[in-house]
């Protein structure tokens, strides 16, 4: 072997060079081989560079999706309480959380969207079978361990002493389970179960929900709700509610337990057309006027007796409404031959309400305080329609709470992805532009494709940093 180096940009190669005879042509060539980069040029010793591995692309799996998720978790301090409610089986409990938020598909194809997606990697040990998932929901409905979630969740999440909304929905079902009545709720009888759930009024934060049966009405279910959260350590000091909870029992139990509140006054009660005829001439007037998003009211404060204790109620006339409904009743008295008298007597409640509180408000809060309701109703929207919480399926109360809980918990992350992006986006659209995003999974590694524009600055609004390529 003839050794011969050659420097190329400041850097000695080392090469075999040998004379061979050319049959063919009938003379002597040069042969040359390249040995690898020189070490030592006296002694002349090489280090050969081997070229690199070839890696095999094993599939590409839906990435964006379970990585905002994720973060989102991580961020949330919520990690830990997830894992301990079952610890064994903390990956598969991700992992249909992550489901439950990321699709809308039954349980049977968990399985085979579980292999699709990136969560397969973040929780290896997950295992979403059909017939696993039954299994799981009813360990997950054990009530020890709703109890002690709830008892850990809270203490993250909820002061020791808070305000509340309480608010309740139907879940309709064809369930053979004493949780499932007919019951008449909002004009309509179907068999249903009826989810309570408390909501923290400043934060829009879901903090703990019940379920009772279709029948049970919800005046009757205020004092257990209260009751049950105070169990789980959190004094509520404030209860804003609609008017399905009031009642003589109610008012006066919140009334000894020193709970301010603030609820809609039915209008078949005598008291409301007691307020609104006593109030009629004075309440328009410019000095009892408010805007709020755009609507013009006039609100007026009367101090009341409630049941043996000083109340206040809010007479509230919603101009864009009054017109609304003086409108379609107008025309239809005129039709139906209805008296003057008759006709001027109906129309002083058109556009009204009364919203009653045990505690005086200044008349420019009462109505931001109120709507703070629909928190709890934007939070039952996403369950029914975002979390696909309907129908009910399930055959036992025990799958019925593990069910319930999944979707909370699913709940929770959801509206913890929506504060994060606060009002920049809706937490769908980040997610739907987040499914784009792909990874091809190698051997030990996996390799993000590049994110597009739009999702890289919702990355930058919520603080997270898109790796290019990760371990697996």
């Amino acid at each position: 072997m003839a050794f011969r180096m050659k420097n190329i940009k400041g850097r000695d190669y080392a090469y075999d060079v040998k004379t061979v005879w050319d049959k063919e042509e009938k003379k002597y060539k040069k042969q040359t081989k390249y040995l690898g980069v020189v070490t030592d040029k006296e002694a002349k010793t090489y280090e050969r560079k081997r070229n690199p591995k070839i890696v095999e692309e094993k599939l590409i799996l839906d990435y964006g999706d379970a990585y905002i998720l994720n973060e989102t978790a991580k961020n949330s301090g919520l990690c830990e309480v997830f894992d301990n409610v079952l610890p064994r089986e903390a990956d598969t409990l991700w992992s249909l959380v992550f489901f439950k938020i990321l699709t809308d598909l039954a349980f049977v194809y968990a399985e085979a969207w579980y292999d699709g997606n990136y969560v397969s990697l973040l929780y290896e040990k997950a295992n979403i079978s059909s017939q696993r998932v039954s299994e799981f929901l009813k360990k997950l409905g054990a009530e020890k361990v709703n109890r002690e979630f709830f008892r850990n969740y809270l203490n993250v999440v909820a002061d020791k002493e808070c305000g509340i909304i309480i608010d309740s929905t139907g879940l309709p079902n064809e369930m053979d389970s004493p949780v499932s009545k007919f019951g008449y709720h909002g004009g309509n009888t179907e068999q249903e179960t009826r989810l309570i759930m408390v909501v923290d009024h400043k934060t829009g934060t879901p903090l703990y929900f019940r379920y009772v049966a279709g029948n049970i009405v919800d005046v009757s279910t205020l004092k257990n709700t209260v009751l049950e959260l105070g169990n789980m350590g959190v004094k509520s000091t404030f209860a804003l509610l609609d008017a399905g909870y009031f009642s003589e029992s109610n008012i006066k139990s919140l009334y000894s337990e020193k709970i301010d509140f603030l609820t809609r006054l039915p209008a078949g009660r005598k008291l409301f057309k007691q307020l609104i005829v006593e109030t009629n001439d004075a309440l328009e007037k410019s000095e009892n006027l408010i805007i709020y998003n755009g609507r013009s009211l006039f609100i007026k404060c009367v101090e009341m007796d409630l049941f043996d204790n000083k109340g206040f109620a809010y007479v509230v006339c919603d101009l864009k409404r009054k017109l609304n409904e003086s409108n379609k009743y107008l025309i239809e008295a005129k039709e139906d031959g209805a008296a003057n008298d008759e006709i001027d007597a109906e129309l002083r409640f058109k556009g009204k309400f009364v919203l009653v509180s045990s505690k005086l408000l200044d008349t420019s809060e009462v109505i931001p305080l109120y709507y703070t309701r629909q928190h709890a109703e934007r939070l039952f929207g996403i369950q029914k329609s975002v979390l696909d919480c309907l129908p009910l399926r399930t055959h036992s109360e025990a799958t019925l709470r593990g069910l319930l809980l999944l979707n909370f918990m699913a709940l929770v992350l959801f509206t913890q992805l929506q504060k994060s992006i606060g009002n920049f986006c809706t937490a769908e659209e980040i997610l739907l532009e987040a499914r784009n995003l792909k990874c091809k999974v190698y051997d030990d590694s996996i390799v993000i494709s590049e994110p597009n524009k739009k999702f890289k600055i919702i990355c930058e609004k919520l603080g997270y940093t898109v790796p290019k390529n990760s371990g697996v």
